[in-house]
């Protein structure tokens, strides 16, 4: 798994969790230790009795948010995920796994919030002639990252830079973009924290400034169309982005796949995060306030270390105490 010890320790702001922009209430977190308002368990409660789904409440909430609250819309979008989850051939297909190889899309580091980054590589995804071979390419990408690069109730989004490679409106394989967006809009919900859409044309940007005009307020406000991701600067540390997005790493030109982590260095001076020490993360292991998340077994293992040291030295004391009342009552 891509965690280390400083993932564990940090933990979403309430600010962070659930917050209001506009007219809208935007979640972020949905998993482990993460508390529900009471009208949101509300909702959640009256979806299940309406319907009889049997679903984890925090999937439900997922769901519920993603179709803003509309009932009909939200089993519609269920029933929709759990076809897509019975038909989808998990057989990994070697022309898949040849295209991540490629590097049609990858990771690349991490935000300050330890969000992975994924970059995709328009360019490469317009030469791929077989959409549902690439749609399963994406798809064993992100499975991987949820399964290994990511924690319930501490990390739970992505960002994404869409490197448009300077193709036009002409160039894009817009039929083949759209049902990209579509696939990963209706199968991995509320995951996507902000997509940079970089190296875009000037009639792009253009098309894009009279296209979102019709759109939501709380989806343009996750799209940025830039020549590079500079605005991502301010939420990620250099190292963990590619030169040619401004950050200091080398540009990745090979091992596109499986995803390995680029530095260790995730901080920014402006925005330090807090993380808890390893003290308090095993008190609230021990207290039961992590059951619904993974548990981290380095600090796990230390602990244990340590209380089987204590165990022993207070050991040797009582057998170096007893030894010498043995001593006394020879005298």
């Amino acid at each position: 798994m891509l965690l280390n010890i400083q993932f564990y320790l940090y933990f979403p702001d309430d600010s962070e969790i659930l917050f209001k922009f506009k007219k809208y209430e935007i979640r972020k977190f949905f998993d482990g230790q993460i508390q529900f308002t009471q009208n949101e368990q509300q909702s959640i409660q009256q979806f299940k009795q309406k319907y009889q789904v049997q679903k984890e409440d925090s999937f439900i909430l997922r769901m519920l948010y993603a179709t803003k609250f509309k009932f009909d819309k939200c089993l519609d979008a269920i029933k929709n995920y759990d076809e897509w989850q019975q038909s989808r051939n998990l057989k990994v297909n070697p022309m898949s796994q040849e295209l991540l190889k490629q590097g049609v899309i990858y990771m690349h580091g991490r935000d300050n919030r330890f969000r992975p980054i994924i970059v995709v590589n328009v360019r490469k995804v317009s030469q791929v002639k077989e959409i549902d071979i690439l749609l399963q390419s994406i798809s064993i990408f992100l499975d991987y990252l949820l399964k290994n690069c990511m924690l319930p109730g501490q990390i739970e989004n992505w960002i994404v830079i869409m490197d448009l490679g300077g193709l036009g409106i002409m160039g894009l394989p817009k039929q083949d973009l759209y049902r990209i967006m579509n696939y990963l809009s209706s199968n991995y919900r509320s995951r996507m924290h902000k997509c940079y859409a970089i190296n875009c044309t000037k009639s792009l940007s253009i098309t894009w400034a009279m296209i979102k005009t019709f759109l939501e307020d709380i989806t343009v406000n996750k799209i940025c169309f830039e020549n590079a991701p500079i605005s991502l600067l301010q939420y990620a540390n250099p190292q963990q982005l590619e030169t040619k997005y401004g950050g200091s790493a080398k540009d990745k030109l090979d091992n596109f796949w499986p995803p390995q982590e680029i530095s260790i260095n995730y901080q920014i001076a402006v925005d330090q995060i807090k993380l808890i020490d390893q003290f308090t993360y095993i008190q609230l292991f021990q207290q039961g306030k992590l059951a619904k998340n993974l548990i981290c077994p380095e600090i796990i293992k230390i602990q244990q270390l340590e209380l089987n040291n204590q165990q022993i030295q207070l050991q040797q004391k009582f057998e170096e105490g007893f030894q010498s009342c043995e001593d006394n009552n020879d005298k």
